[in-house]
């Protein structure tokens, strides 16, 4: 069923219901301001289908139908035959797009009807009259079983108005006003609705005479200050010359009544309604929505489109790269690449929230690929890579055979890190995170977040930037002040700033207890929700990886109260350096630690070495890790025994442990 209102209301005035292609249905219009008309749907299998269809000759088609039923003269019994419509459709139903064009077959009328007058009904009649007509139509309409009659005859007589059925019109009580009526759907108070030319051309076609005798009203009822009024309705004065003769054969007028465009345009409308069927929408929208939530009720400056437009990379896909990720989702990431090279081995699926039991079969699956995979499982609108690789680590040499391989490896990663905004170092071993710091720490762009577990602490940290000069390579760390209440990023120091010994090969020879990082299950969960806070809170300050850091532990600096260059706090609150506690104290504190000059990952003469010789000098700390000493001035000053009195040397031992549980 086709619903026609006759509201007087700008805009779409055809509708099709749930309902409408339900043949049992025998429902009609719910509302007195509403009439059914019939219609029909052509659906197009292909996009060509659609264009190449011939829509002269399909409304020609359309036409001729209600040609027939004028000559057979069905109309008289059911008017409802002069009013239909037929819409053309194509749906990509893959990318829920739908083109589609309806057409309202009107016949063109010929010279040999002409408009004799035109006028308000409010001119010709009292507002008396006017009045009872407003509420006998409304009574008509709504006592209308069938509520199908758009055309009746509308008696005056007596100052009263009655309604008759259309085919009265062939014996009207002539000591009465007779119209001939249409209940008209268009809110023009200027003009008449399109099933007026077909009436008008069936009368014309059959009783010329009626046409001529007969005026024509366009009942048009709207509502103002709560009552119902009629009085833009239009009386139309028609004349038939030569009674219809030109109407009176076998050949059907021309039709016409292809809608146009929003444009304006003879053509085609588009709807795209992923937004409202496709699931993968659905589900961006309902995370979106709990986000903007975020922003509208509590955090107006956040601004959410940083976090779904930043890549994020994954280094390690274990306990620490699922809880990262998952957290990521939740924040409305929407890039995330994992870059691991481990497999799911049976003890991970119940602490890592990425995998589960099938995932372990056959040998286990690539852990960056199920982890990827898992992520588009939960999200679809997410866009989540992988790469199964190993990262070239100082103290593990690399041989003839797999230099091509490591080398693939290397410019894999330096493109990841090239391509993405925020890298997560989530590896299980000291030395896994060398490169990448290295990397990062040449494009000061980038905001490099650190997370390491031991069995009940926990240390997340950000990696301070290096600032490029004038010829494009990066700066040294200005001293930084110790009196001062906060430290520039770009005095603050990475992972390895706090190590006095190059990163080695910590990883050959293990007992299988000491392959196992033994961690308590909730550290994990805390160290990563933390790394992916302090991550988002980065972004959201106007400096991002360069945010400056309070030194006391305690509090920060807001944007309002000091000038933006030395503002420690973003929107989300404190920006720190490094964030470290214990579940046995069941502590937390914020140290920040100024950049060490001779760091053997982000000092200048590592990252100048880097810039000139690239892979050479991977190959060079894979075959002698000593050589990042050399190069930083550590072998001189570990030589220096008055300055190294009462250096405490804290090493990665089973007590103070920073690994990451990426494996076990």
């Amino acid at each position: 069923t086709i619903t026609h209102s006759s509201q007087a209301i700008p805009g779409p005035r055809l509708n099709i219901t749930w309902n409408a292609l339900n043949t049992k249905s025998q429902e009609s219009s719910s509302s007195w301001t509403e009439v059914d008309v019939g219609g029909s749907m052509l659906l197009l299998n292909t996009i060509e289908a659609f264009k190449q269809l011939d829509k002269s000759q399909w409304i020609q088609q359309q036409a001729h139908q209600i040609w027939t039923r004028i000559h057979n003269d069905e109309f008289w019994t059911d008017p409802s035959v002069l009013s239909t419509f037929s819409v053309i459709i194509y749906g990509d139903l893959k990318k829920f797009q739908f083109y589609y064009w309806f057409n309202f077959p009107s016949f063109s009328v010929p010279s040999s009807i002409k408009v004799i007058s035109t006028s308000k009904l409010s001119d010709s009649l009292t507002c008396d009259i006017i009045e009872n007509l407003s509420s006998e139509a409304v009574t008509f309409r709504k006592n209308d079983a069938n509520k199908g009659t758009m055309f009746t005859v509308a008696e005056l007589k007596d100052s009263k108005w009655t309604f008759h059925a259309l085919s009265h019109a062939q014996k009207v009580d002539s000591s009465a006003k007779n119209y001939i009526c249409l209940f008209d759907p268009c809110s023009s108070t200027d003009y008449p609705s399109w099933p007026l030319r077909n009436l008008v051309i069936a009368l014309a076609a059959k009783r010329p005479d009626i046409l001529n005798s007969l005026e024509v009203l366009c009942l048009k009822i709207v509502i103002k200050d709560g009552r119902y009024d009629v009085g833009d309705s239009l009386v139309m004065k028609l004349e038939c010359s030569s009674e219809g003769a030109e109407l009176d054969t076998k050949s059907m007028p021309n039709a016409v009544g292809w809608e146009k465009n929003e444009k304006g345009q003879l053509g085609p409308r588009f709807v795209n309604m992923r937004s409202s069927m496709d699931p993968v929408k659905i589900a961006e929208s309902s995370v979106d929505l709990n986000l903007k939530l975020m922003k509208w009720r509590l955090v107006p400056d956040i601004d959410l489109d940083i976090v779904a437009n930043a890549k994020f990379l994954l280094l390690g896909a274990g306990t620490l790269g699922c809880g990262v990720a998952r957290s990521l989702l939740g924040w409305g990431a929407r890039n995330i690449t994992f870059l691991d090279n481990a497999k799911v081995s049976y003890s991970n699926p119940v602490r890592q929230s990425l995998y589960e039991f099938q995932d372990c079969l056959q040998g286990g699956k690539k852990k960056s690929g199920a982890a990827a995979q898992k992520l588009r499982d939960i999200f679809p609108g997410v866009t989540s890579a992988s790469h199964d690789m190993t990262i070239p680590m100082p103290g593990h040499p690399i041989a003839k055979s797999l230099e091509a391989e490591a080398r693939s490896a290397y410019d894999t990663l330096e493109a990841l890190i090239d391509a993405s905004d925020v890298i997560f170092l989530l590896m299980d071993s000291r030395e896994s995170r060398w490169l990448p710091t290295v990397m990062a720490a040449a494009r000061p762009d980038k905001i490099l977040i650190n997370a390491a577990l031991g069995f009940d602490t926990f240390l997340v940290m950000r990696h301070g930037i290096r600032p490029l000069n004038k010829d494009g390579a990066t700066t040294s760390a200005p001293p930084p002040s110790y009196n001062a209440e906060f430290l520039p990023g770009k005095n603050l120091g990475c992972y390895y700033c706090n190590d006095v010994v190059a990163p080695g090969d910590s990883l050959s020879d293990r007992t299988l207890d000491m392959q196992c990082t033994v961690t308590r299950p909730g550290v994990s969960a805390i160290a990563a929700a933390l790394a992916v806070e302090l991550a988002v809170t980065c972004l959201q300050h106007p400096d991002r990886g360069g945010a400056p850091c309070c030194t006391n532990s305690g509090g920060g600096n807001k944007s309002s109260d000091i000038d933006a260059s030395t503002a420690t706090e973003s929107v989300l609150g404190l920006v720190p350096h490094s964030i470290r506690g214990s579940i046995h104290t069941y502590t937390q504190y914020l140290p920040a630690t100024p950049a060490f000059p001779q760091c053997t990952a982000c000092s200048p003469s590592v990252l100048q070495a880097y810039a000139s010789q690239g892979f050479e000098l991977v190959k060079l700390v894979g075959e002698n890790p000593k050589y990042l000493e050399d190069l930083t001035g550590l072998t001189n000053l570990l030589s220096d025994s008055n300055l190294m009195e009462g250096v405490i040397d804290i090493g990665d031992d089973d007590e103070f442990s920073v690994t990451s549980a990426s494996d076990m």
